[in-house]
């Protein structure tokens, strides 16, 4: 059965009512204070404005990824099968899942969440999850980034998703801000978006962390455990959906 295939045996939602059934939840372990998922997990990031990432992680490193910048809907499967496929491995063979839950983009954030939802529910496995601003603290604290500073990530109706990193190291809690509210924290900026740099100035535009993850979870308390992901929402103010897809500008 083909990983499409498997998550259509379970329908288009994944409710309660399979928890309340008995729907099991496997605990990862911890070790030396970070979350260790099983070996063999297939990992998902569908909350970058304009594509999919899928890798299944084993051993510290990637054994097989798949990339598309197709939008959530057309090549979360495709980008998971071909994952798979590159890794030597079937569904049947993953021991854990994680997803991103942003911020980010909403849409693509709630189906790759759903499709893990839908697979454990098929092949009950531990899923975890982590969030995109923390993934870019992480990475540029392991960089050597100097602190405090703040990660800010393009959202939606011109405003940024921000985090604070104090001097201490702490991350903050992730705020959706306008530009100006962005400069007005008076931090260093480091984003993943070259657009950042027509905004703030002294902005260190770095790399997608992507490449960096299965360093980051083994190191960093990135990683947790959580059944039922959900997509991270920092916004303030919220818009009514309409079923219409989100679309860049024309």
């Amino acid at each position: 059965m083909q990983v499409g295939d498997r998550f259509a045996a379970v329908g288009t939602i994944v409710d309660d009512d399979a928890e309340a059934a008995g729907e099991p939840e496997v605990a990862g372990e911890f070790r030396g204070g970070q979350q260790e998922m099983p070996e063999q997990r297939l990992v998902l990031d569908g909350s970058a404005r304009v594509g999919v990432r899928v890798g299944v992680l084993q051993g510290g490193r990637w054994v097989g990824e798949g990339v598309a910048d197709e939008g959530a809907l057309e090549a979360t499967f495709t980008c998971a099968e071909s994952a798979l496929r590159a890794a030597g491995l079937g569904l049947a063979e993953v021991r854990s899942f994680a997803v991103c839950v942003g911020p980010g983009s909403i849409l693509g954030i709630r189906v790759a969440a759903l499709a893990v939802r839908a697979w454990a529910t098929l092949e009950p496995r531990p899923i975890f999850v982590w969030e995109s601003l923390a993934a870019v603290a992480q990475a540029a604290l392991a960089a050597g980034q100097a602190r405090p500073f703040a990660v800010a990530l393009e959202s939606r109706l011109k405003r940024w998703n921000t985090l604070a990193v104090a001097a201490e190291g702490a991350l903050g809690a992730p705020a959706e801000l306008e530009p100006e509210q962005v400069a007005a924290l008076g931090l260093p900026i480091v984003s993943t978006a070259g657009s950042a740099e027509a905004l703030f100035p002294a902005v260190q535009v770095v790399p997608t962390p992507w490449a960096g993850l299965p360093t980051l979870f083994a190191t960093t308390d990135l990683l947790r455990a959580e059944p039922k992901p959900e997509a991270l929402n920092p916004a303030a103010t919220f818009a009514t959906w309409d079923g219409e897809r989100h679309r860049g500008a024309v």
